[in-house]
């Protein structure tokens, strides 16, 4: 458990084939607000993070891949409510 920028780094990633993450679909035809959508859902997980804190209740999580990447049997998270502070 220990933070690793260079995770987050686009360079060293091997480029991903065009049709494994379809959920807008794919070609000439897949979903105009794609990236619309991508940005808010980001925006609404940055603005989760910032007012609670989350904890995993078991760490036996197993990643299933079906239609999209899902997690078995669930995740269960204990939720808190963060203390911000102004200053």
């Amino acid at each position: 458990n220990c933070f690793r920028p260079e995770r987050f780094d686009r360079s060293e990633r091997p480029k991903q084939p065009p049709f494994t993450y379809v959920p807008f679909g794919g070609g000439p035809r897949n979903c105009i607000g794609a990236t619309f959508a991508q940005i808010e859902a980001k925006a609404v997980l940055a603005r989760i993070l910032q007012s609670f804190d989350l904890k995993l209740v078991s760490q036996k999580v197993r990643p299933y891949m079906g239609a999209t990447l899902e997690p078995r049997p669930g995740v269960i998270m204990r939720v808190a409510r963060r203390r911000l502070s102004h200053g």
